[in-house]
């Protein structure tokens, strides 16, 4: 970081000496080089976004010969990508088929695998592998970020701010993702997520018609859901079906009580856990933990009871004995693959239901990021390649179509082929696009649907095209591994313990609350007094 802001700092002082009028503008471009929420700061702009192109000079839009082509695009330009996800095989890695593509756009620019990150590792121990290659200065180009904050601290990332505010298609990423996407302290922009993988309701319909329980419509609000499961709590008794639920037990603060980003009881405006006031999200660990002891969930009854209710049968919802559940975005053609082909349910997807008042209506999910390398400080023509290839596999639209018509190349091939939309689709889906731009979003696979006689066809989903749904999709309550030592904090909270204390114990949520707050705060002052001795 510290050559980027001496050549800024360099830069403020020539401007300074010419007594050029945009001076003060240059200060504070290198100054607060955080992404602002306001979509006025990455602006759409084509004035603005020349006037950000000359603030950045000699870093954006390099053209040393002045033939008005980007140098980016006319010189030699090597660089090493690193990701351990979709398969060791370039040429079955759906992500890298994605970047051939970039590279027949741009055929100047060359780009290879780094083969020590191909292999699955998790978060901690990539972490420790880029930093030894930072020691060493052999570095991926662009590489997956393990553990935003500390790829940041440990000087790992090049500031992303310059290339975001000169472009256009940076006004349309969302806020939630704009936000994630800075540094704790707000002072660089550290990666962008390629992906958003949220948690999506769902409904098994077959159970619903088989026991004529009206089906909600997609526009459904949280007193219609809890409705559709009082209808189900009614059978539970003398039958081995269930209501289900959707899990609030992660998202409950922000969806109920409107706590900022609230993820597990986090206040990211705090920086605190805030139990205490998640007050309807109490009430709602209330409601679980009574229906627990009326026997209206599975995972409450002791074995002998499952047995004698429900026979050998262990996971109830994808054996079709409950009315609501959850599907994850990672895991959405495996889920939709098990559960409605191969054991013939009918579950389909919906929208969050409104939330109740005084709540956000929220979607949560994980975002996945790509960052590049401080390294590239010293070569701003390579770093600018490295950023194009970037957001062509981040939010960018022409990348983002790219990815996805490697859908149809890869379909319809024979059964022994290496790699077939058909078994991968997610590897080419790669979950939900950071942007908001609707005239991509419709390009999006799950929008736009499959053909009624293709394979493809048990992922179309009504919901998908829901507008709102899609906007909520890009713009998630995102699990916060961008703050520091809060991923550690999690790991010591198993969160339905919450719910079994009520239950179990017989208190009131309003009891325990403080308590939990004190316990997980403790925590976090712990884990972020070993954080800052690092």
């Amino acid at each position: 970081m510290k050559k980027f802001s001496s050549f800024l700092l360099m830069l403020v002082l020539i401007v300074s000496i010419t007594g050029c009028g945009n001076s003060k503008e240059v200060t504070q471009k290198s100054e607060g080089s955080d992404i602002e929420s306001e979509q006025g700061d990455i602006t759409s702009e084509k004035e603005q976004d020349t006037d950000n192109l000359s603030s950045y000079d000699g870093i954006v839009g390099i053209d040393e010969d002045n033939n008005e082509i980007p140098d980016w695009q006319e010189k030699e330009i090597a660089l090493v990508f690193a990701m351990r996800f979709y398969g060791t095989e370039d040429n079955q890695n759906a992500m890298f088929l994605n970047i051939k593509k970039f590279m027949e756009k741009y055929p100047n620019i060359k780009v290879t695998r780094d083969t020590q990150f191909k292999e699955q590792i998790d978060d901690f121990e990539e972490l420790e592998m880029l930093t030894a290659r930072s020691v060493e200065s052999t570095l991926p180009d662009i590489f997956y970020s393990p553990m935003s904050a500390e790829v940041y601290d440990r000087e790992l990332v090049l500031d992303l701010t310059p290339y975001l505010e000169s472009d256009e298609e940076a006004s349309m990423i969302s806020e939630n993702a704009k936000e994630f996407m800075q540094s704790y302290d707000k002072k660089i922009v550290y990666g962008i997520p390629y992906q958003s993988v949220g948690r999506l309701p769902a409904l098994n319909l077959k159970l619903l018609r088989e026991n004529n329980i009206e089906i909600p419509s997609y526009d459904w609000t949280y007193e219609d859901y809890e409705n559709l499961r009082k209808e189900v709590a009614k059978l539970t008794p003398n039958n081995p079906i269930f209501p289900g639920i959707i899990d609030f037990s992660e998202i409950g603060p922000n969806y109920f009580d409107s706590i900022p980003n609230g993820w597990k009881g986090y206040n990211f405006e705090t920086g605190r856990f805030d139990f205490t006031n998640s007050e309807k999200f109490g009430e709602w660990f209330e409601l679980v933990a009574k229906e627990g002891k009326e026997g209206l969930h599975f995972y409450d009854l002791s074995e002998e009871e499952r047995t004698a209710k429900c026979g050998n049968f262990g996971w109830p919802w994808g054996d079709g004995l409950e009315a609501v559940g959850n599907v994850w975005l990672y895991s959405f053609s495996t889920d939709i693959q098990t559960l409605n082909k191969d054991r013939e349910l009918d579950i389909d997807i919906y929208p969050m239901p409104k939330a109740p008042e005084g709540g956000t209506t929220s979607i949560q999910a994980y975002y996945d990021t790509l960052s590049l390398s401080k390294d590239l400080e010293d070569d701003p023509v390579k770093a600018e390649a490295a950023f194009q290839l970037l957001k062509w596999l981040t939010y960018g639209e022409e990348g983002l179509k790219s990815r996805w018509a490697l859908i149809d190349e890869y379909s319809n091939l024979p059964e022994d082929a290496p790699l077939r939309a058909e078994d991968n689709l997610m590897d080419f889906v790669q979950g939900w696009p950071i942007t908001t731009n609707e005239e991509v979003l419709k390009y999006h696979p799950l929008v736009k649907g499959f053909p009624e006689d293709s394979e493809l066809a048990i992922y179309n989903f009504e919901a998908f095209k829901n507008k709102d749904f899609q906007q909520m999709l890009s713009n998630p309550v995102p699990y916060p591994r961008n703050i520091p030592a809060v991923a550690r904090a999690y790991a010591e909270l198993q969160i339905w313990d919450i719910k079994n204390q009520i239950k179990d114990q017989g208190v009131r949520y309003s009891d325990i609350a403080t308590e939990w707050d004190d316990l997980m705060n403790n925590y976090l002052e712990e884990y972020l007094r070993e954080y800052k001795k690092k």
